[in-house]
């Protein structure tokens, strides 16, 4: 699995990388910044004490936009790298993976569909956690393991499905669950650090892209 991360950071140097690297950044800022606009608008609607308290609740909120912010955005990611799954994957596989011959068709708009519809399970997901996240000491282990299994699932089938049917990615990712998941759980680790994760959708794609293509071999032996 580091060996995937390895090979995934030594890319990123790799021109073929630039405009999906830019994109992502930006794709990151402006979700970044919509999460902490409609964190802060909901928490305005409560500000009606009055003096000191609505200045109180001002600072609080401050900081819950950007908690709020790094808690939804693993999954905002998902989305955002759909939008450069194929030239992403094109230059991985390129530099590692030469001989696999032409991807399955994928239209961009089912690609961008399925992260979109993964974004609105991951926020629901973590709306239901979130009072537990207010728990020292289970509040990581709940994040990273409701986040780990979700982002490893998306992002595993989302390459997957460039190279195998549907049915197929799914039973292999149900094979292979245990390391998916552990996959996942170190994506959702990257999404969470600071200027990392704002290139974090194309990491994450390169790097299970890596994944991918050493368990589907794996299960070949």
């Amino acid at each position: 699995m580091f060996s995937a991360l390895t090979a995934t950071l030594g890319q990123l140097s790799d021109p073929k990388l630039r405009n999906p690297i830019i994109l992502s950044v930006i794709g990151s800022l402006a979700t970044i910044l919509l999460l902490g606009v409609a964190a802060w608008y909901l928490l305005d609607l409560i500000a009606y004490f009055g003096s000191w308290v609505d200045d109180l609740l001002a600072w609080v909120g401050s900081l819950v936009v950007i908690v709020l912010g790094l808690l939804f955005f693993p999954g905002a990611s998902n989305a955002i790298s759909s939008l450069f799954l194929d030239s992403v994957s094109k230059a991985v596989e390129a530099r590692h993976y030469p001989n696999l011959g032409p991807a399955r068709p994928q239209p961009i708009s089912e690609a961008i569909l399925e992260g979109l519809r993964f974004l609105g399970i991951t926020i629901l997901v973590n709306l239901v956690l979130l009072p537990f996240y207010l728990l020292p000491g289970i509040n990581l282990v709940l994040f990273y393991g409701a986040n780990g299994y979700l982002l490893g699932r998306e992002f595993f089938e989302m390459v997957a499905l460039r190279r195998m049917e549907p049915a197929e990615a799914k039973a292999l990712r149900k094979q292979k669950s245990g390391s998916v998941f552990l996959s996942g759980v170190l994506i959702a680790a990257i999404m969470t650090i600071p200027v990392l994760n704002l290139a974090g959708p194309v990491i994450a794609t390169a790097f299970m892209l890596h994944r991918f293509e050493y368990l589907r071999n794996d299960m070949k032996k």
